[in-house]
């Protein structure tokens, strides 16, 4: 993923949530649907040229040898630093020299997909397909295409398909864990431990077994997982709230939600989404309230 850091994806449980989706990781700012983003340097880019090794020596090697490879890899380097517009960019000029490149196409979709437009990736993604069939990661990017614009049970093809490519693809093994979720299948639970166990150090992988825990009724144990995969970093431990939050609006237990997405704003003051979700468990508590409905809660 790009950026420097993880955090636990968020998921719509099963339907239930309704307005208390939220999107996978942090927000992200969608971009205008218009031409891609020129190769001009932003201020952010000219800092990192001059600060991060990896990329600056990137750009020496495209300076001496300006090809498709060089460009892919200056884009690689902007990607892993979060920085999208420019390694569109330069996986765009990648893609210009070579039309070809599989790997270049690859990316150019799932950064569309990053920015909130999965279908305008698609066109890219299945001609990374047609010109790299053997490759899991190409697979894949295809079902989290699908799975971004609504088509679960197409994506899950796609992920069977990854998996069948390389076996060991951890992130496709991931994603069937989040669509057997997504899917109500029974062996959900199953699914996210085998992926877990694939990538024990994914906070995604932990939390998406939460998710699956969630789901089948057991929210006590869903509770321990969100909070163990939160470590001492306090934005962390906030995502942990806050996706405990979401796991009992989900169920209709507000005023536990509320609770959840508060300790989600003390722990990370600037967390707009826990704020905007206190918000509407509040607006459910006095509904109920004015309805005269006692909840009860387990």
């Amino acid at each position: 993923m790009a950026g420097s850091r993880v955090f636990p994806t968020v998921v719509c449980l099963l339907g239930l949530l309704g307005s208390a989706c939220a999107s996978a990781g942090l927000p992200i700012a969608r971009q205008r649907a218009g031409a891609p983003p020129s190769p001009r340097p932003s201020v952010t880019a000219m800092t990192l040229e001059a600060s991060d090794p990896a990329l600056s020596a990137a750009l020496v090697k495209l300076a001496l040898s300006p090809t498709a490879e060089s460009h892919r890899q200056v884009a690689l380097e902007y990607r892993r630093l979060g920085v999208l517009d420019q390694a569109h960019a330069y996986f765009t000029k990648a893609v210009t020299l070579d039309p070809n490149d599989a790997a270049a196409l690859d990316a150019l979709a799932r950064i569309w997909r990053d920015w909130g437009f999965p279908e305008r990736g698609m066109a890219e993604a299945q001609r990374a397909v047609q010109l790299a069939p053997a490759s899991a990661s190409a697979a894949n990017t295809i079902g989290t295409l699908l799975e971004a614009l609504g088509h679960a049970t197409e994506a899950r093809d796609w992920y069977v398909r990854a998996l069948w490519l390389d076996p060991n693809a951890s992130y496709a093994l991931n994603n069937l864990c989040y669509s057997a979720i997504m899917l109500t299948h029974a062996d959900a639970v199953a699914q996210c431990r085998r992926a877990l166990a694939a990538a024990p150090d994914s906070r995604v992988a932990w939390n998406n077994l939460g998710l699956a825990y969630a789901a089948a009724g057991d929210l006590v144990r869903a509770e321990e997982l969100f909070d163990v995969q939160a470590d001492d970093v306090q934005a962390d431990r906030a995502y942990a709230q806050y996706n405990i939050g979401i796991v009992y609006m989900g169920t209709g237990q507000y005023a536990k939600a509320l609770a959840a997405f508060i300790a989600a704003m003390q722990l990370d003051p600037q967390f707009e989404q826990a704020a905007a979700r206190a918000k509407q468990a509040r607006n459910h508590i006095e509904t109920e309230g004015r309805k005269g409905v006692r909840h009860l809660e387990p």
